[in-house]
């Protein structure tokens, strides 16, 4: 039996969220992840757990990127399905929610993930890119691509459909 390896000590930090204000209630969702982007919101701290971060926002489009390691490990020597899982569903979500006005707010009731490729601890830079397909009043959709930065490979593509949700006052 070999001797045991080291123990890899992992810390990360997370600020909470701001207070639900009626300013911030109002808030469109796009405006929101910019002020996230900017520096003047908090990141959601799945983020900083994971390993990701959000670097760009557009009207119906998000990219965040995140670096894989071998704190994402499973049994079987791979990443984790559940990090490229979070980094879609992230890009779905936001995606949608760059597009929703003020005083609403979206969850995801449906998920399709296909996994192309592994994901192993070699891996450089994932890049996902998020975009929302459709944004009606109850419903909406979206589509996302993770690709490797470097090698521009598609390790895995999903879908969604969201419900929208009125936050009530």
């Amino acid at each position: 039996m070999a001797a045991p390896q080291p123990l890899h000590p992992r810390t990360h930090s997370w600020r909470p969220r701001p207070e639900a204000t009626p300013d911030i209630e109002h808030m469109t969702g796009r405006e929101i992840l910019q002020e996230a982007l900017d520096g003047r919101f908090p990141e959601a701290p799945i983020m900083s757990t994971l390993g990701f971060r959000l670097v760009q926002v557009g009207d119906g489009t998000v990219v965040f990127e995140g670096e894989p390691g071998d704190h994402l490990l499973d049994p079987m020597g791979s990443v984790h399905g559940g990090f490229v899982t979070a980094l879609l569903e992230s890009a779905l979500a936001a995606a949608v929610m760059t597009r929703l006005p003020g005083a609403t707010r979206s969850t995801s009731v449906q998920i399709g993930i296909h996994v192309l490729r592994p994901v192993r601890i070699d891996t450089r830079t994932l890049r996902c890119e998020g975009t929302a397909i459709h944004v009606g009043p109850t419903t909406a959709s979206a589509e996302a691509r993770l690709l490797g930065v470097t090698d521009g490979d598609l390790y895995a593509h999903a879908n969604s459909t969201c419900a929208i949700l009125r936050i009530i006052q």
